[in-house]
């Protein structure tokens, strides 16, 4: 996550946590403009002094630390985010911005089975492929069919059985168990992929697809290692779109260089977190705008499998060791909230949150952080840290991007309160391309990153806590990052996943909830937003807190394809 705040014992959840009525966070809207106004002014777009025909560019900085690999797979993580919305689509459009906003994509309508295990979709006529080949069904059977073979590719752990063309526009899905709250993965978390270049693939996994052809409004025009330059899909199925002729992603070493291309109108859109923005970026220059959305949860992510944090009560000692309101304060200028120990976003989800946690949030209790420690055997050493009943002192590397100085900074703070716990933190700086590999295959002790998920609770949950989702050490993990395995909240998301009845859902989420605050799979540290700014005069058509129709992040996908497509020059 780009600069961006990524961001037990069974009594954990009562006796943690701050009442609401005590210590109320902060609350913004759902898209908060931080900038006095949306609209850009009008300003001469640039031009080819030689030709005289007008660039309409777009440049943006996604967070991409060092060089660009040409990896344009869109299953991969570790992809260029180029590839997720802009090149490759999806079935559907799943607007985390607003709610019950579902539009069509490649698919115009879809419906499902009786008993929910299978999902038909009406495709749309007329779409092609960027080398000019049609879009058919058969690409969505294909597109399946690999993911069901091929483990690594279905990152949602979707329970594929078949797809089946019934004609060129109608494809259907079937799952092995009722699947309802799984259109959020299947139709708008899925990229279609050709079958024409695809199937003969001999490892689609570790392919990169260096030359890639998509359906999106932009395709792949020229690669570098400082940057990536997209073009204008002439043949996109909307005729109304692109407004823009090219789109260009560059890299910076981190958020203070990316700032200074930002100020000095070197891009145009960015998601980092920015020191008193109104000051140094939305002030200095007029149609600047800085958004946010809340739309993370912040945490210290364990490694579940290997290392002291495989002990719950190091987990717990640190959740109760870090002060959250100062962390907030000092590293993020106290942008964002207090987290709820269920790890749901609020006030969103609050609809779904367990009646036991509706007055509490994470808190601090340093003494109890201790005792935690003291009644699992460890001892404090003679230099003040707490060393396991093994004999290990309890030092623990945190891994974090190179140049996330929000994150860097949160680190820091949280060493020195952990210290006053006998608790050693050290930081661990890598490039964002190490940071992905490392997280995914569990090569960490702590890892600072982001919980985010789909337009409700159980994309989040099921992400990041399903057993599907996890792999053995030394495998790509789908999300379940830290490798958490437990049967009751498996057995509460297929609950879930299986009826559209809100009541059942309520009752499953709770179990999560319970499973969540007693277990720790993830430490969470602040309830994030998502921040985006826009700079300057040159492209309007950007979301706004009026008309939120897409996240406003560009490291947000698919969104940023639909934000790229809807965006016009403003000359």
């Amino acid at each position: 996550m780009p600069g961006s705040p990524s961001t037990g014992s069974a009594s954990t959840a009562s006796n943690d946590a701050i009442p609401r009525s005590t210590r109320a966070p902060r609350r913004r809207s759902v898209l908060t403009a931080l900038a006095a106004t949306a609209a850009f002014t009008a300003a001469a777009c640039s031009g080819d002094a030689a030709t005289g025909t007008a660039t309409n560019s777009l440049t943006i900085y996604d967070g991409a630390t060092g060089q660009f690999s040409s990896n344009f797979n869109p299953f991969l993580e570790t992809s260029n985010g180029a590839a997720r919305g802009i090149i490759y689509e999806t079935l559907l459009f799943f607007n985390r911005a607003a709610a019950d906003d579902v539009r069509p994509v490649l698919a115009e309508d879809h419906s499902w089975s009786e008993d929910g295990t299978t999902v038909t979709f009406t495709l749309r006529e007329g779409v092609r492929w960027s080398d000019g080949e049609p879009f058919t069904s058969d690409d969505v059977v294909h597109t399946f069919e690999a993911m069901a073979e091929h483990p690594g590719l279905n990152k949602a752990a979707l329970p594929i059985v078949s797809a089946t063309a019934h004609s060129d526009t109608e494809v259907s899905i079937t799952l092995d168990r009722p699947s309802y709250s799984d259109l959020w993965f299947i139709a708008g978390q899925t990229y279609i992929v050709p079958e024409h270049l695809w199937a003969d693939l001999e490892d689609p996994v570790t392919h990169l697809n260096s030359d890639p052809v998509g359906t999106g409004a932009f395709a792949l025009d020229s690669f570098s290692a400082q940057s990536i330059g997209l073009a204008a899909n002439t043949d996109y199925w909307d005729p109304e779109k692109p407004h823009l002729d090219t789109v260009r992603f560059v890299s910076h070493s981190g958020n203070q260089t990316a700032l200074s291309a930002l100020q000095a109108g070197q891009v145009d859109w960015s998601g980092i977190f920015i020191p008193d923005v109104e000051n140094t970026f939305v002030n200095r220059a007029e149609g600047n705008v800085s958004l946010a959305v809340p739309q993370f949860i912040t945490v210290l992510m364990p490694n579940l499998e290997e290392g002291p944090t495989r002990d719950r009560a190091v987990r717990e000692a640190i959740y109760h060791g870090i002060e959250r309101e100062q962390i907030n304060d000092l590293a993020f200028e106290g942008y964002h909230e207090l987290p709820s120990p269920a790890q749901i976003i609020l006030p969103r989800d609050e609809v779904w949150l367990a009646e036991e946690f509706r007055d509490e949030f994470a808190g601090h209790d340093p003494d109890r952080a201790r005792r935690i420690l003291e009644d699992a055997g460890y001892e404090e050493g003679g230099d003040g840290v707490f060393v396991s009943p093994d004999g290990d002192r309890l030092s623990l590397a945190v891994k974090v991007v190179t140049g996330y100085t929000d994150q860097i900074n949160a680190i820091q703070v949280m060493t020195e309160q952990l210290a006053e716990v006998g608790i050693e933190l050290r930081t661990q700086e890598v490039s964002r391309a190490a940071f992905v590999s490392d997280r995914d295959n569990g090569r960490f002790e702590l890892a600072i990153d982001s919980l985010y998920g789909g337009p409700d609770p159980f994309g989040l949950y099921d992400d990041f806590l399903n057993s599907a989702a996890a792999a053995p050490l030394g495998e790509p993990a789908s999300k379940n990052y830290a490798r958490f395995r437990d049967d009751e909240v498996d057995e509460a998301l297929t609950r879930i996943a299986g009826t559209d009845d809100g009541e059942q859902h309520r009752e499953a989420y709770a179990t999560i909830q319970r499973r969540v605050a007693e277990e720790l799979p993830y430490i969470p540290v602040l309830q994030t937003h998502g921040v985006a700014q826009f700079a300057g005069g040159r492209v309007t058509g950007w979301p706004t807190e009026d008309d939120p129709y897409a996240l406003p992040m560009p490291y947000s996908y698919p969104d940023i394809g639909i934000v790229t497509a809807t965006l016009r020059p403003a000359g």
